[in-house]
Parts: C-alpha cells; structure tokens; sequence
C-alpha cells in the first residue's frame, strides 16, 4: 500500500468521525442576552423596529458605520414587518448578508430573519415592562440543520457572538437613556361649541420640505388679510389630513372672525364645525410633538373612542416671541363622536 492510498484511507476515517460525531451535536444554537433600560418604551422599540436607527446604537456601527449610510441598503419602510436592511463590509466582523423583519409587534417583541451565511438564522427582541423600566431581551437561534461542519461551529459561535450582542444592548441602553424623557400627557374630552372659521391653503409636501412651507403658506395667508384689513382672531392652524414617511397633506390655516371672505387663488376659507373633541397641551419643541401624539392615541385606545376627522394643532406659542423652545406649547385635537 503506497503512501498515497494510506493517507486516503486516513483522510476518509477522519472525515467518517467527524461525521458520526456530529450526529452526536445539537443541531441549532441559542443565545440571549439582557439589559434593564430607564427610557421609554416606544422610544426603545423605536430604535430597534427602525433598521436606520440602528447606527445610533448597533454594535456594527462601530466597526464599520458606513453600512448604515447608503439609503439604498434600506427599504422604503425601514420600519414594521417586511422591512429589510442588507450591508456589505470588507471589514472584520462585519461581512455581508441581508436582515429582514417577519414580525413586528408595537412595544412588545420583533423578529428578524437573518442570511449571513450562518444557515437559517432569527432574531428575536421582546421588551417588558419592569420596575426599573423596561427589560430588553435580543436573542439568536440559529438552525445548522444536518450540516456538520455548522454543527461544530455552534460550538464556538457564543464566543464570537456576545460580545457583539452585549456591547450592543449597552450602547442602546445608553443612548435611549439620553434622549428626551416623555412627559405625562394631560389629555382631555370636551365639546367646541362654535365652529371656527379660517382662511387656509392645502398642499402636498414630503418631510424634507416641513421645515419651511409653514412660513409659506402663513405669509401668504398674511399678506391676504392685511389687504383685507382682517385680523387673526385665535392661533395659527395646521390640519394633517395625510400624514406618512414620505407624504404629508397639510392645510396650514389662520382663523378669522369674519366667515364671509371669499378667499383668493389657492387661500380658500374653510371651518371646523362644533365637534366632540380630544386634545392635549404639548409642552416644548416641535421635534418632540409625537410623544404627545402617543399619549393621546393611547388615550383614545384605552377608552375606545372613535376619530370622526384629521387631527389639527393650534400654535399656540409664536416662536418669533419666544427663543426657548422648552417654552413653546401646542395644542393638538382630534375629533371624535
């Protein structure tokens, strides 16, 4: 026998050992980690359900932030079941593969699927509220089928694996625990007992022109009742009777005492008849007007009251007068029966 059909025959054993014992080897992998986080839990869940929020905390980021950078990585939602994240790095650790979300669950638990090249790999995330705030759980399970060489790579993946994952939960915990607390929303039920009257201009805008088309439309508006020598007789309004990621159909409007204006060109006069109403006092920038948003809807949940209409905002603070924004209130109200 010559030395090359030894060492065949020596190879073949080794490869049959491997063979029967990792028939011997579990056949999927679990790993969880968890953190206690003193922030809100819509934040929290809203920086892990939006896969471009993850480069404020993820693990990855650090080691490679530019596979967060690329809108194209990115579906359209990147947010809720069915989206989906991919990235391709040339850097240690990272690598390439694709992320999806099977499962989304307001403020309770996420599932995504993941291809990394690992066989079938899930990651669940579930938050809980504990007294000390909110118990974040990020798990992996990955199923290695009958592969045998995967099997054995179960063996040391942990090891790999949770630093990344623990280093993770850590960075989220830190920055949810440095945004803006929610404050307590004040919300109340009540009836408007006389229809409002406003002139208003409606348009079509995406979220990068938000910035700017209140001014607009508010100077417009203006210039028309000084040539009417009209004065505003409340705080200026904006209706949303559309509101997504990508479009939003306001009417931004100045109410006026006098309901016989005509109105000119795209300034229409419009009014918001007598109404059982929802509302709340936001208290503070404009940027954090969601939270109230969320107090109220939960609100509206909890006492199973029906929305009739698009909800609106009453300014009630001018920030031409007032510089601090921690100082600016705004009135938000939804029609109910």
């Amino acid at each position: 026998m010559n030395l090359l059909k030894r060492l065949s025959i020596i190879l073949l054993i080794f490869i049959l050992i491997i063979m029967i014992v990792s028939l011997f080897l579990p056949s999927s992998f679990y790993m969880g980690r968890k953190i206690i986080i003193n922030a809100d839990k819509s934040q929290i869940f809203k920086q892990v359900d939006d896969f471009r929020n993850w480069k404020n905390w993820s693990p990855w980021a650090l080691k490679d932030p530019l596979i967060y950078a690329k809108d194209g990585s990115f579906s359209d939602p990147s947010f809720g079941e069915g989206a989906s994240f991919n990235w391709n790095s040339e850097v240690g650790g990272v690598g390439s593969g694709e992320m999806k979300t099977i499962a989304s669950i307001r403020h309770d638990n996420i599932k995504n699927a993941i291809d990394a090249g690992m066989g079938g790999a899930e990651s669940d995330w579930f938050f809980k509220d504990v007294a000390a705030g909110v118990e974040v759980t990020w798990s992996l399970t990955i199923d290695f089928g009958f592969n045998p060489f995967a099997k054995y790579f179960g063996l040391f993946i942990e090891g790999e694996i949770a630093p990344d994952y623990e280093l993770g939960l850590n960075r989220l915990k830190s920055f949810c625990e440095e945004l803006p607390k929610i404050h307590k929303v004040e919300v109340v039920k009540k009836r408007l007992e006389e229809d409002m009257w406003f002139l208003s201009i409606r348009d079509t805008v995406n979220q990068r022109e938000m910035n700017n088309v209140h001014g607009k439309i508010y100077g417009a508006i203006n210039h028309y009742l000084d040539s009417l020598a009209l004065t505003e007789t409340a705080s200026p309004l904006v209706i949303y009777h559309f509101f997504s990621e990508d479009r939003i159909d306001l009417e931004c409007g100045i109410p006026i005492k006098d309901s016989t204006v005509l109105g000119s060109g795209s300034i229409k006069l419009n009014r918001i008849k007598t109404t059982n109403v929802v509302t709340a006092v936001h208290h503070g920038p404009y940027e954090r007007l969601p939270e109230t948003y969320f107090g109220i809807n939960e609100w509206m949940r909890k006492n199973e009251v029906i929305v009739t209409g698009p909800p609106w905002e009453l300014y009630l603070t001018d920030p031409a007068n007032e510089s601090n924004p921690e100082k600016w209130e705004t009135a938000i109200y939804f029609p109910i029966e």
